[in-house]
């Protein structure tokens, strides 16, 4: 078995062309994507001034990079979330329920340092593919 590697392109975080990792990874029925954080592809800027609007970048970049992999937030089976502010933790539990329909996947969070400033939110998930997904 062979891994695909999987780019949503020009609307990649990772730098596009000059990406140095893949937005995404399937192995057999498994999609493993990178972290994903609220940055502009074209400008490598954060976006967004505030928790709310960073979190709903992340997790429709998400959503776009499993779409690329031939999956969706409904086979997400866990999520590696990782906040700049434990104060933010109550929003991230709101945007989890809004976002992710019960029964929900698996999840842990971590507040943490980023490499770049500005940045409030980064995930990171696991999911599987669908079954008539290429």
């Amino acid at each position: 078995m062979t891994p695909r590697h999987v780019t949503i392109g020009a609307g990649s975080t990772l730098g596009g062309a000059d990406a140095v990792i893949s937005d995404a990874v399937c192995f057999g029925d498994l999609v493993l994507c990178s972290g994903r954080a609220p940055v502009d592809p074209a400008t490598l800027q954060v976006l967004g001034d505030t928790f709310d609007a960073q979190a709903a970048r992340v997790v429709a970049d998400v959503e776009a990079v499993l779409a690329a992999a031939g999956s969706g937030l409904d086979l997400v089976l866990r999520v590696e979330c990782f906040l700049a502010q434990a104060s933010d933790f109550p929003a991230w539990n709101r945007i989890w329920r809004e976002r992710f329909a019960p029964p929900r996947p698996a999840r842990t969070t971590v507040v943490t340092g980023f490499a770049v400033p500005g940045i409030l939110i980064e995930l990171q998930v696991t999911a599987a593919v669908r079954r008539d997904a290429p």
